[in-house]
């Protein structure tokens, strides 16, 4: 694609145009080589524009000592995003139930639906319209799945769960397995039957190798343009507001409820019936042990530091009571 063309579609205007080149790839502002365009979105990154051997870089304001090609646009990251899109776009697949899926005479299948290679598809499924399910792939019995979702190899869904429009889920993912729920009798752990569902609403997106049990009696609930790392653990009865993202190795216990737009950094764990507001950020490896009911940043994580003085640290910490005492 072209620079005038991109600069086209971005409404963006061309700073030190000589002539329209041909753009092949994206790159990183110092990996790009030649035909390549990248981007700088910091100001604090424009010296970067002098070294980078890209043919054109996106900038938010023209970088008058540059002597590379710039496209102006009002955020270089996104335009730079999108043109991934354009320039990079999905393999398409064509419709087709694989003849080795085993999908039951009583399921219900959209238009254009693609059904891939040892695909188990149960009694009364319904997928919608435009849906991809990929090779070696379960999908438990009253299972509904919308529009245009994707669900990658060897992702399993039990029953009774409700997938919304636009959803992704990639490989090895379980959804809706048993929740982790016993009660004691005669010295022994017995299991909670679980009879609730897991619901997943629009646009939201579940990464590698994710876990979300089911409910015991009600729902367990991702709620739209939702993003979830992969290996994340969702215990039951949770409810995971709007435009939340959850990296990877966050875990959530049974029945607390994370509200819309936060950000649970790696490693976050999160105590149950625990309640956290909108417009929460929580740092990485972080404990959450009570309620969060004010928007802000909170964080309790122990950053590495050299062994010699951690043990140091510890020595004095183990004696603090001692040292207590003696200052008294």
């Amino acid at each position: 694609m072209r620079l005038l063309k991109i600069a086209e579609i971005f409404n963006g205007k061309l700073y030190n145009f000589k002539e329209d080149k041909e753009i092949t790839g994206v790159s990183s502002i110092l990996s790009a080589k030649e035909g390549d365009i990248s981007f700088i979105s910091e100001p604090k990154l424009k010296a970067l524009a002098k070294k980078t051997k890209a043919t054109a870089i996106f900038v938010k304001e023209p970088i008058e000592d540059a002597d590379i090609v710039q496209i102006v646009v009002e955020n270089p990251q996104v335009a730079f995003y999108k043109l991934i899109d354009i320039l990079y776009p999905e393999e398409e697949i064509k419709p087709r139930k694989a003849k080795t899926a085993k999908i039951s005479k009583k399921a219900k299948l959209g238009e254009n639906v693609y059904i891939g290679d040892y695909v188990v598809i149960e009694d009364n499924v319904e997928i919608g319209n435009n849906t991809i399910i990929h090779p070696f792939t379960y999908i438990g019995k009253n299972t509904k799945i919308g529009n245009d979702c994707i669900i990658y190899p060897r992702v399993t869904i039990y029953k009774d769960t409700i997938i919304g429009n636009r959803v992704i889920i990639h490989s090895g993912s379980v959804i809706a397995s048993d929740g982790f729920g016993y009660y004691q009798e005669d010295g022994k752990h017995k299991k909670i039957k679980h009879i609730g569902k897991v619901v997943i609403e629009d646009d939201v997106e579940i990464g590698a190798n994710v876990t979300i049990d089911r409910a015991m009696l009600d729902e367990t609930i991702i709620k739209k343009g939702t993003k979830i790392d992969n290996l994340t653990m969702i215990a039951h009865n949770v409810q995971v507001g709007e435009n939340t993202i959850l990296v990877s190795q966050v875990g959530i216990a049974g029945s607390s409820k994370i509200g819309n737009n936060c950000i649970l950094a790696g490693q976050v764990g999160v105590a149950d019936h625990i309640k956290i507001t909108d417009n929460v950020i929580i740092t990485a490896k972080s404990g959450v042990g009570k309620d969060i009911l004010k928007a802000g940043v909170y964080g309790s994580g122990i950053n590495a530091i050299e062994w010699s003085r951690w043990k140091k640290i510890l020595f004095y910490l183990y004696r603090l009571n001692e040292l207590f005492k003696k200052g008294r």
